[in-house]
């Protein structure tokens, strides 16, 4: 190692030597020419720093702490001040660093360096007392301790913002330095402190009496807002909060308020509501009280006054326009009953009575051979039924011979469609009923004395027969539509049973579907198909050819019968889309109505029966527009008076 500096040495002093010398950094007038190269490889780090020092002229102290080894390659000339750069590079890697003083610079580690001086300033321990303004005392010992050297000593004076430090004197004029620079007056945050039950006004006067606002702080009240205004250290905030807290508790603040509803109902709103706010209180206080007004349909509330804001918006919230649905039903129903029959009838006649022969009773009210014989022998005219017959009697005394042929084919078609449609509230049920009032004997009673009645009396119930339609919707977010349903269409046969009483057909639904806004839905259907056939016959004689259809008789029914339910709902959220969904029924119904008019053909009596008044145009006409008045209107005569009268 003493080969390698001696002859870095010769290298540098040659290099000196030819430029005639090297003026110091700092200490010389002229600049430096010298050329130094450089070939270290795992030289001695305190040598490296004395040929530095002979390279540069500077003079260097050393910490104890500065150990080690260092390789610089340089090959090239470097002239001293990058001989400097390189330097400095190498005890930064090595972490060192060099801090200035006056004749010598001190190479210490960067841990150490943090506490000690720079040049121009004393170098004695003093204790000097630093006074902080406008800092807190806390954050500035939080800045400046961990820049103290272990024997420093620092303490403070909470009540008198004050700092003792004792410390070398190079130290102490670097700490100062650094604690005046962050004791600089700071613009106050201004805060805000509302209140909910005291009065600002009053607060104020009380943080005024105190006497706890300092210098250049400032306390006001807003008087809009209820609200305390601090503009000062966070120290006067936090007492002037801390103190109107314990001053706005509620002292029996409640107040009252009114609340008109324009569409949910008083009594029903009065009960959710109450069940959503809190209502405990001690001694009565803090308890809400909501009572409904029927007759206006008002909510009357007693609240505190930090609750009643929300309770009114809560109110005003569920108190919404409701949404309608439209529910639009299509029951289709078809029926075909088709019949036919083919019967031969005859027999003797032995004193006035059928003594032998063939019979046939094939149903469908046909008229049997011995009730056309027990006709005719009363000297009556019989009732051979519907449908072709062909008959005959031969008579001879009290004896004789008859015989009766009939056949019938016969078909019943009938076809329902219904469409009733009903507007009702979200979740409100609705119905709507299209039926006969029919009175149906449910029982009877009577006395005899003697033989005659006395007091005789039946027992009539009342029965709807014909199309019942009760829906209950509810309105989903996604608008879907929820219906719970029930349906009923039913109709009289025009025929008795046996025990006495008309026989009606009913066709019911109940069922709860999801269906969305606008889209149909098939609710129930049923297809039927039916046929059965009835065969008579003599055994044996029917077998006989040619003469065996006498002995025979057939008769074959068939039925269909398709019923189908349909139904759509329409969500209807504004007037604009019940006008709209109202002008397109209209104009439906009065092209029904013209369709279904009868034909007017010009003869005695006019046929006219009058057609719907709207057409869907104008929804604000009076309803008897186009049936009271057409005759002004067309001769240009005032419009008439409403049919409406009133009685005095």
């Amino acid at each position: 190692m003493a080969r390698i500096r001696a002859a870095l040495s010769a290298v540098v002093l040659a290099a000196l030597i030819g430029t005639g010398g090297v003026p110091l950094p700092g200490y010389g007038a002229g600049p430096a020419t010298a050329q130094v190269r450089l070939d270290l490889r795992d030289a001695d780090l305190r040598s490296f720093v004395e040929i530095v020092s002979e390279a540069t002229g500077r003079r260097f102290v050393l910490d104890p702490a500065v150990r080690g080894t260092v390789t610089v390659l340089a090959p090239g000339d470097m002239t001293p001040d990058e001989l400097y750069e390189v330097f400095m590079s190498v005890l930064e890697l090595n972490g060192l660093t060099v801090v200035d003083g006056n004749g010598a610079d001190r190479i210490v580690p960067l841990a150490t360096a943090s506490r000690l001086g720079t040049a121009g300033v004393p170098r004695g321990f003093e204790t000097r007392v630093i006074e902080v303004r406008n800092m807190p005392l806390e954050e500035v010992v939080e800045v400046v301790r961990p820049l103290l050297p272990p024997e420093a000593v620092l303490s403070t004076v909470p009540r008198s913002r004050l700092l003792i430090l004792s410390d070398r004197a190079a130290n102490q004029a670097r700490i100062g330095a650094l604690i005046a620079k962050l004791d600089q007056p700071r613009e106050a945050p201004i805060e805000m402190i509302r209140l909910r039950n005291a009065n600002a006004t009053e607060v104020l006067a009380v943080v005024q009496s105190m006497d706890i606002i300092p210098a250049g702080a400032a306390v006001s009240a807003d008087r809009r807002s209820n609200a305390l205004v601090v503009s000062g250290p966070p120290d006067l905030v936090s007492r002037v909060r801390e103190l109107a807290a314990r001053l706005d508790t509620q002292r029996n603040n409640t107040v009252s308020h009114a609340v008109g509803l324009n569409y949910a109902d008083a009594a029903t709103l009065a009960g959710v509501v109450t069940q959503a706010v809190s209502n405990t209180g001690e001694n009565g206080e803090g308890v809400v009280r909501i009572v409904p007004e029927v007759q206006t349909n008002t909510l009357l509330i007693t609240a505190p006054r930090d609750q009643l804001d929300q309770i009114v918006q809560m109110i005003h919230y569920l108190d919404r326009r409701p949404t309608q649905v439209l529910v639009e039903a299509v029951i289709f129903e078809m029926s075909v009953d088709g019949y036919a029959d083919l019967s031969a009838q005859f027999g003797g006649v032995l004193n006035e009575a059928l003594a032998g022969g063939v019979q046939f009773a094939l149903g469908n009210g046909r008229q049997s051979l011995t009730s056309i014989v027990a006709s005719l022998r009363d000297g009556g005219t019989p009732d051979i039924g519907s449908g072709g017959a062909i008959g005959g009697l031969y008579r001879s005394g009290d004896s004789g011979i008859g015989g009766l042929l009939t056949a019938i084919a016969s078909t019943n078609s009938t076809k329902l469609l219904s469409t009733p449609s009903i507007l009702t509230l979200n979740n409100q049920e609705a119905e709507i009923v299209v039926a006969q009032n029919v009175p149906f004997v449910t029982g009877s009673y009577s006395t005899t004395d003697g033989g005659s009645a006395e007091n005789p009396f039946q027992t009539i119930e009342r029965q709807d027969v014909g199309l019942t339609l009760n829906v209950t919707p509810q309105i989903n977010a996604d608008r879907t539509v929820k219906m719970v349903i029930k349906q009923e269409v039913s109709n009289l046969t025009n025929t008795t049973a046996s025990a006495g009483g008309e026989i009606t057909a009913k066709r019911a639904l109940s069922t709860t579907a999801l269906v969305r806004d606008g889209n149909v839905v098939m609710l129930g259907g049923l297809l039927e198909d039916g046929d059965g056939t009835i065969s008579q016959r003599v055994p044996g004689l029917s077998s006989v050819p040619l003469v065996g259809g006498l002995f025979r008789g057939k008769s074959t029914s068939k039925n269909q019968r398709v019923l189908l339910v349909l139904l759509r709902p329409q969500v209807v959220s504004n007037d604009a889309e019940a006008e709209a969904l109202t002008r397109k029924l209209t104009r439906e119904a009065a092209k029904a109505s013209i369709a279904l008019a009868p034909l007017d053909e010009g003869h005695y009596p006019p046929s006219d029966i009058g057609v719907l008044p709207f057409d869907g145009a104008d929804l604000n006409q009076p309803f008897d527009v186009g049936i009271v008045d057409d005759l002004a209107q067309r001769r240009n005569f005032p419009p008439l008076p409403s049919r409406i009268r009133f009685r005095n």
